[in-house]
């Protein structure tokens, strides 16, 4: 009976022990898969910001250069007056209505690249308000 007993402990102790090391084992397991997805949800929460910070400074030129587009606007219409004016009492008619011709077609090219860039600008803050 005594060595029934001790036979039984000793199984029972030996099936305790060999459990704890496979849970342990798991358990060592689990841990560094979690700590694997942990730190590649790091990894990708840094490029994330990185990228996120790429298009601010996107942003940021996009509307410097708008600021300078503006600003060679802002002179437009004297100019444009006065070439209109002298294309029709100077001596040199002709000439003047080819610089005429010439500066309606940069100013539509300057509004078109200005459109452009705010549609740019638009489009960089709508997905910078959905990265936040």
């Amino acid at each position: 009976m005594k060595i029934k007993l001790i036979l039984v402990s000793l199984l029972v102790l030996g099936t305790v022990s060999y459990s704890a090391e496979v849970n342990d084992a798991v358990a060592h397991e689990v841990m560094s898969e979690v700590q694997n997805i942990e730190a590649e949800y790091q990894a990708l929460m840094q490029k994330e910001a990185e990228r996120k910070e790429e298009f601010k400074q996107e942003k940021e030129l996009l509307e410097k250069e708008v600021q300078e587009l503006k600003e060679r606007q802002l002179g437009r219409e004297e100019l444009y007056a006065k070439l209109q004016e002298d294309a029709k009492v100077r001596w040199h008619r002709g000439e003047y209505k080819k610089l005429l011709k010439r500066f309606d077609e940069y100013y539509n090219k300057l509004e078109q690249k200005l459109a452009d860039k705010e549609q740019q600008i638009a489009e960089l803050t709508k997905l910078l308000e959905v990265l936040n």
